[in-house]
């Protein structure tokens, strides 16, 4: 890694391992990958007798202990290795000798059942009060709330993992299984240890089988298979796993930007010939995410057999190259990709789009499972349900971020005008907090130096200064994905506006004031009428103070009533 500048500060999403920018995962907390439990703290210590502390200056981010997604990768595979080495060694010492070898276990798990009992009484007494403070803090009620990943995890950390308790004689019986397997081709020309082996093994077996039994039977989820197919694939293909930020493609292994994707193919093909599968993943640990892969040019690893989709290449490897513990009645927990350097198409339908992000977006709604009762809308996950009912269909007005109740709408708006903390935009370099996105790349380019980003159209020669005309135009003019009225033929960009527009049609007047009764044909106009019931009128007119709900009403008084001034200006 090169070395940070003199200018460099520690801001308050810097890794502790790397000193990159962006992390947040806390080293003290506990996670959860592949089933398996994670604390980073304890896996340094473990593995390399490190320990990350807090820091004595008590400044802003002395506080700060993260780290970043590469980092979590390269410590699960030291630790992974640790655990090999070890394991191995075990192994061989026991085929050399396996009855002292068995001895030592038998003496080990003694000492280890004593020490097990009195770590468990010291851990619950010393874990009390900690759990008591959690439960005051984050209510009853942490398996509702939906928008943890909005949060800082440093603020859910606990300075003391919780720890899980391990059954070591369960850990001993698969020891004992699994190096018998390994050794049995071995120890052929010792016959009498190798008897003696067997019954002492078996003993241990009659003193507890139920173990044995409890893992047998557990089931392994239908995430988990899709999470292993997808690994395989990756490991045996030529799939290149991506991430995007912005417009840029970035990369999961060394989290290099790169626009065009023919580069982006070149730098993975150039600087990750070895590559580890965990760090690809390493983002989707929480389970929320699927790996986003570019299947352009897919090819076998093994014999460069092309395949056309990730399925086809699943069903290759476990056929030609006996690749077994692919289940190919799972999902392949990927996302496919087909990206090219003028164009962005989807690869499971053709539909085209402006843009990577737009692209991306509307890839996942071919993977879409679970579907609102109320509103028909479908999502990824249970999680981005259960979050949208909440914020959609409460019956409230709700903050998204704080989750506080107001009674009306204009009182949530007075709320997220005077709460930082709740504006939904954040820039990436300093932490600060923005109402919209143009204030915030007003901000990046006033504070920070960046060029102000602009829009090129990629099929003709219009620059658009903000996303949203850019976009707009793009789905009318460039696309099939626009919106026909079935009478005028009138083209919309979202299905939402063309169905508005037919009421001017059909004369239907769907929305409701619930003050007044009256009905309107559109909902825009309903909001700008529901002004007028509003105690706090956003006009006034700086002559006589007179308040307007309505900029049209505030014209009307200004020619009536000072039309000097109105003849000179313009409103």
């Amino acid at each position: 890694m090169a070395a940070k500048t003199s200018e460099w500060r520690p801001g308050p999403t810097v890794c502790r391992c790397c000193l990159s920018e962006g992390c947040y995962k806390d080293i003290s907390t506990e996670y959860f990958w592949m089933g398996k439990r994670e604390v980073y703290s304890e896996m340094l210590s473990d593995t390399f007798d490190l320990s990350i502390s807090y820091s004595k200056s008590g400044g802003p981010n002395s506080a700060s202990r993260l780290i970043c997604e590469p980092c979590i990768g390269r410590l699960r595979d030291a630790a992974e290795f640790k655990r090999q080495v070890q394991e191995c060694e075990k192994t061989f010492v026991q085929c050399l000798d396996p009855v002292t070898a068995l001895a030592d276990m038998q003496v080990t798990l003694e000492l280890e059942k004593e020490v097990k009992v009195e770590m468990v009484k010291e851990e619950k007494m010393r874990l009390s009060d900690d759990d008591d403070y959690g439960a005051h803090d984050y209510g009853d009620d942490d398996d509702d709330y939906d928008d943890l990943d909005d949060q800082p995890l440093t603020k859910l950390a606990s300075k003391i993992p919780k720890k899980e308790d391990v059954d070591v004689l369960d850990l001993l019986d698969n020891a004992k299984v699994t190096e018998k397997r390994k050794s049995s081709t071995k120890v052929k020309g010792q016959p009498s240890k190798k008897s003696k082996c067997k019954q002492t093994a078996g003993s241990s077996k009659q003193q507890k089988p139920e173990p044995k039994k409890k893992k047998a039977t557990e089931p392994v989820s239908s995430i988990q298979k899709a999470k292993r197919n997808a690994e395989l694939v990756l490991q045996y293909s030529t799939a290149y796993p991506f991430r995007i930020r912005g417009k840029d493609m970035l990369c999961v292994y060394c989290h290099e930007e790169i626009t065009d994707p023919n580069e982006y193919r070149t730098h993975v093909d150039d600087y990750h010939k070895a590559f580890t599968v965990s760090t690809a993943f390493a983002h989707c640990a929480s389970g929320k995410e699927f790996l986003k892969v570019d299947i352009t040019d897919l090819k076998c690893r093994v014999c460069s057999t092309p395949c056309d989709t990730l399925e086809d290449m699943a069903a290759h490897i476990r056929d030609m190259h006996g690749v077994l513990q692919i289940d190919m009645e799972s999902d392949i927990r990927m996302h496919p990709y087909r990206l090219f350097s003028d164009k962005w198409l989807c690869a499971l339908c053709d539909k085209k789009y402006a843009s990577l992000i737009q692209l991306c977006r509307h890839t996942s709604s071919h993977y879409h499972k679970y579907n609102c009762d109320v509103c028909g809308r479908m999502y990824l996950t249970n999680e981005a349900l259960k979050y949208h009912v909440r914020c959609s269909h409460s019956g409230g007005h709700t903050c998204r971020k704080c989750w506080t109740d107001f009674p009306t709408l204009e009182m949530k708006r007075e709320h997220l005008k005077a709460s930082k903390a709740c504006w939904p935009f954040c820039c990436i370099l300093c932490g600060e907090r923005f109402v919209s996105g143009e204030r915030r790349q007003t901000h990046l380019t006033e504070v920070h130096g960046q060029e102000r980003r602009v829009y090129d159209c990629p099929d003709c020669e219009l620059v658009f200064k903000s996303r949203r005309p850019f976009y707009n135009h793009y789905t009318l003019v460039h696309s099939d994905n626009s919106y026909k009225c079935p009478y005028c033929h009138l083209k919309f960009s979202t299905k939402k506006q063309m169905e508005e527009h037919t009421f001017s049609h059909t004369g239907k007047k769907p929305f409701t004031c619930n003050v007044c009764s009256k009905t309107f044909s559109r909902r825009k106009n309903l909001q700008q009428h529901s002004w007028i019931h509003s105690e706090n009128k956003r006009f006034v007119c700086e002559i006589c103070d007179k308040q307007f709900a309505q900029k049209v009403s505030l014209n009307g008084h200004m020619k009536s009533y000072h039309p000097e001034i109105a003849s000179n200006d313009t409103f």
